[in-house]
C-alpha cells in the first residue's frame, strides 16, 4: 500500500505538470462549462455504481455527505471559478506561484487543530518551497486597484483550498472510492452549473458536453481518480506537497525542452523547491502517518 501511494503521488504530479504539453483543444467552450459536464458525467457514473450505499446514507440523513460536498467544492470548484475571474488580471504562471503557498496554509490549519503530531516542523520547508516557486515562476504584484482586488480574491481562494485539503482527508475516511467520487463530482457539477446559470461573464459558452470524448477528458479522468484516492490515503500535509512538486516538474520539463541559459536565480529556486518538497514528503520524525516511506 505504501509503495502504491508513492507511485500514485508521483503519477499525479507528473500528469498535472505535463498538461501544458497536451495539444490545444478546438472546442469552443468555457472551462467552467467543460468541467461542469466532466464532473457531471463522472459523478453520474460513480452514482450508478454506488447508489445503494449512498441511498442508505441519505435515508439515515447523514450530514457527512453534505460536509464532503461543501469541502470538495472549496477544493475544486471554487478555485476554478475564481481562477477564471482573475484570469485577465493575474496570469496562470503567477497563480501557480501563489498557490505554492497552500502547503503552508495546510500546515497552519493542521497545527491549529492539533490533529497531526509534530506538524509544526513543516512550516520552514513549506515557506522555503514557496520562496523557490517565486524565484522560478515570474510573479509581479498587480499595480491597479482591480488587480489588487483579484490578488486578494486569489489569496482567499488559496486559504480555502488549504482548509479543504486538510479537512477532506478525515471526511473521506468514511466513504468508499465510488461513493466519494460520486459526492465530489456531483457537488462540483452542481456548483459550476449554478455559476453558469448566474450569468457569469466567463461562463457564456455552454458547449462543454462536446469535450467529453477527447484526450483531455481521459487525461482529466486519470488525474481525478488519482487525486480522490490520494485524498483518502495520504496525510493532508504530505499530499499538499503536490503544490510544490508540480511547479518543480513543470520547470524541469521546460528546461529540458526549451533549454534556457542557467541563472543563479533558477538554481536557487530549484534548490528551495526540492528542499521544501523533500522535507515535507520524506521527513519521518514524530509522524505516525509517514505514508510515503517505501519498505
Amino acid at each position: 500500500m505504501r509503495r502504491s501511494i508513492w507511485v500514485a503521488f508521483g503519477a499525479l504530479c507528473l500528469l498535472l505538470a505535463s498538461s501544458w504539453l497536451l495539444p490545444a483543444t478546438t472546442i469552443e467552450a468555457s472551462p467552467i462549462a467543460q468541467q461542469c459536464c466532466f464532473y457531471g458525467a463522472v459523478g453520474l457514473a460513480a452514482w450508478i455504481l454506488s447508489y445503494r450505499q449512498l441511498w442508505e446514507r441519505l435515508k439515515r440523513r447523514e450530514w457527512l455527505c453534505l460536509r464532503l460536498a461543501g469541502v470538495s467544492v472549496l477544493l475544486l470548484g471554487l478555485p476554478l471559478v475564481l481562477g477564471e475571474w482573475v484570469r485577465d488580471g493575474i496570469s496562470d504562471i503567477s497563480r501557480a506561484a501563489l498557490f505554492a503557498l497552500v502547503p503552508f496554509v495546510v500546515v497552519a490549519v493542521a497545527t491549529m487543530r492539533e490533529l497531526e503530531p509534530g506538524v509544526r516542523r513543516f512550516f520552514a520547508p513549506a515557506l522555503a518551497g514557496f520562496g523557490g516557486a517565486l524565484l522560478l515562476l515570474p510573479f509581479s504584484f498587480p499595480a491597479s486597484m482591480r488587480g489588487r482586488t483579484m490578488f486578494g480574491v486569489l489569496l482567499l481562494a488559496l486559504v480555502l483550498v488549504g482548509f479543504a485539503n486538510e479537512s477532506i482527508y478525515r471526511l473521506l475516511l468514511g466513504f468508499g472510492m465510488m461513493e466519494a467520487l460520486a459526492v465530489v463530482c456531483l457537488s462540483n457539477a452542481a456548483f459550476l452549473a449554478a455559476c453558469h446559470c448566474a450569468g457569469l461573464p466567463f461562463a457564456e459558452s455552454w458547449n462543454g458536453a462536446s469535450s467529453l470524448i477527447s484526450i483531455h477528458s481521459l487525461y482529466s479522468l486519470v488525474e481525478l481518480l488519482l487525486l480522490v484516492w490520494l485524498l483518502r490515503e495520504m496525510s493532508p500535509v504530505r499530499l499538499a506537497a503536490r503544490y510544490l512538486v508540480v511547479p518543480l516538474f513543470t520547470v524541469l520539463e521546460g528546461v529540458a525542452i526549451l533549454r534556457p541559459a542557467p541563472t543563479v536565480r533558477m538554481g536557487a529556486g530549484l534548490v528551495l523547491l526540492v528542499f521544501g518538497a523533500g522535507c515535507i514528503l520524506f521527513s519521518r520524525g514524530g509522524d505516525p502517518d509517514a505514508v510515503l516511506s517505501i519498505r
